[in-house]
């Protein structure tokens, strides 16, 4: 029973996560664009997310996070084509926005090994 509460508790914190600001605003352009329903499209969006975030996890896991950031950096490209709303300008900020992460992985690593270790 402890396993479970655990598991809920862990999940509940991963569902704050992922309620970001990025995602209401893509959810928000992109049901404008196209005068979509942005209640129907989060939640049908949230439920077609849920094995791309376990893809996502795996990668992670058996790859590391550069792999995973390389996908999502993929999935980013894919969305914006299937929308017709790509951009060499937004690819190229996407591309920006995907190195200051995996530096930020990177240095967040260096710095709490640093703060440990004192």
């Amino acid at each position: 029973m402890e396993k479970i509460l655990a598991e809920l508790a862990a999940s509940a914190a991963f569902a704050f996560y992922v309620m970001c600001p990025r995602l209401a605003g893509m959810c928000a352009a992109l049901t404008e664009l196209k005068g979509l329903n942005p209640f129907v499209v989060a939640f049908l969006g949230a439920l077609l997310a849920a094995p791309l975030l376990v893809v996502t996890v795996c990668l992670t896991l058996d790859y590391g996070a550069a792999v995973a950031i390389a996908a999502a950096v993929a999935t980013d490209l894919l969305a914006a084509l299937a929308m017709g709303t790509f951009s060499y300008k937004a690819f190229a900020e996407l591309l920006v926005i995907a190195l200051f992460i995996w530096a930020g992985v990177v240095v967040a690593k260096w710095v709490s090994r640093l703060m440990l270790a004192a």
